[in-house]
């Protein structure tokens, strides 16, 4: 794939460089503010989708981009760390969804299980756990991925 007669891998890659910190920082903020998750977490999980769009076109054009170039040990090492991102960053995005959507569901009345879920604290404890181990996990990838 070509973007105005370029390579669009080198392009797109700064799309998930740049996205999966800031997704994992965003998370973290709304554990420290829970209030946020009310307020800003719906707005963050569209840009969790985002992430996870840009993080898998970027690994299929890497992998285009692959096929089309000598193959060095350094792209076959990218290579090799972008068939990871992709699960990594959608653990991400599930992270941050499962902290939000039971916040929202309370904030709304709810009674159903997301409700339900939400008034747990073993809930808020392990949804909080997960988007800072994925948060962290994914930056770190992307930065390595990226070396």
């Amino acid at each position: 794939m070509e973007i105005q007669g370029l390579p669009a891998h080198p392009l797109l890659a700064h799309g998930p460089i740049v996205l999966i910190p800031l997704v994992a920082l965003l998370g973290i903020a709304m554990i420290i503010r829970p209030a946020w998750r009310i307020t800003l977490g719906p707005w963050v999980v569209l840009l969790g989708f985002a992430m996870f769009a840009m993080t898998f076109l970027a690994v299929q054009t890497g992998e285009e981009l692959q096929a089309n170039v000598d193959s060095t040990q350094l792209i076959k090492d990218g290579a090799e760390m972008d068939d990871a991102l992709r699960p990594i960053a959608l653990a991400l995005l599930v992270a941050i969804f499962l902290l939000v959507a039971p916040a929202r569901s309370i904030a709304r009345g709810g009674r159903g299980a997301l409700a339900t879920l939400g008034r747990s604290p073993l809930w808020n404890i392990v949804s909080m756990v997960l988007v800072v181990l994925t948060g962290v996990l994914a930056t770190y990838w992307v930065i390595q991925t990226g070396r």
